[in-house]
């Protein structure tokens, strides 16, 4: 069995929300693993990931290390891993025998199309920061707005944009996405061809957390599921069967 650490929020306890741990939840279920989740609050990620034993994904503005999820522990090898891409890989060579997230000989090329993909998120940031904040239990509400208030240097209510500078940065968030889709031709429905791979996976995560946050009846919502000819949204819809919490 393996276990998925997710995050809590408020209005479904057992359902997913964050789009970095879809992307884990996306490849648990594409390959037809078999796992459990467990949600923890926001201040407990640093304990949980020091106790399962997983390395921290990274290094936070004053030096110290960051531990963030997704995790996962594999009760059959013993194996705890707290970052999606690294996950990916590990289950790929771990269960062989099921669909690849990373289509073999397709590494570089993966890591390629993450590296140009994550900064492009910037754009997106002013409106997810805040909205994830909305969604979270009052423990890690609290902690989630100390931490992001002090790496922004504004209250979240400052960094999410408001009359004619939300209009503006609404446009660069789909001018932006849009530039994405200039990598793909019309008829490509996958990043890397006739399957969905991780690459998708990531697109679909943020694609999915604006539903959440916005709302299926919301404007915007209607404008990432329209926009370059309703690719997003068909993307979403493909790949929903793989989306569901265990």
């Amino acid at each position: 069995m393996i276990t998925l650490y997710d995050f809590a929020w408020k209005h479904s306890p057992n359902a997913g929300w964050n789009s970095h741990v879809w992307k884990t939840r996306y490849v648990l279920n594409y390959k037809g693993l078999e796992y459990k989740t467990i949600f923890i609050e926001y201040p407990d990620v640093e304990a949980t990931i020091k106790k399962i034993g997983a390395k921290p994904t990274g290094t936070q503005p004053n030096g110290q290390p960051w531990y963030t999820l997704p995790a996962i522990v594999d009760d059959s090898t013993g194996v705890a891993l707290a970052e999606s891409a690294d996950i990916a890989e590990y289950l790929d060579k771990t269960y062989p025998d099921t669909p690849r997230a990373i289509p073999e000989g397709s590494h570089a090329l993966q890591a390629a199309f993450r590296d140009a993909y994550y900064p492009k998120l910037s754009a997106f940031f002013p409106f997810l920061v805040p909205c994830m904040e909305q969604v979270m239990n009052p423990p890690s509400a609290k902690h989630f707005r100390a931490e992001y208030e002090a790496i922004f240097g504004a209250t979240l209510e400052d960094v999410f944009p408001k009359g004619d500078a939300r209009v503006e940065a609404w446009k660069k968030w789909t001018d932006t996405i849009s530039s994405i889709d200039a990598w793909m031709r019309p008829e490509d429905e996958w990043i890397m061809g006739d399957k969905p791979s991780f690459a998708d996976f990531i697109i679909a995560g943020f694609v999915l957390s604006a539903k959440t946050f916005f709302g299926e009846d919301s404007q915007e919502w209607k404008d990432i599921t329209t926009i370059n000819n309703g690719r997003w949204g068909r993307m979403a819809k493909n790949l929903e069967k793989y989306s569901q919490s265990k």
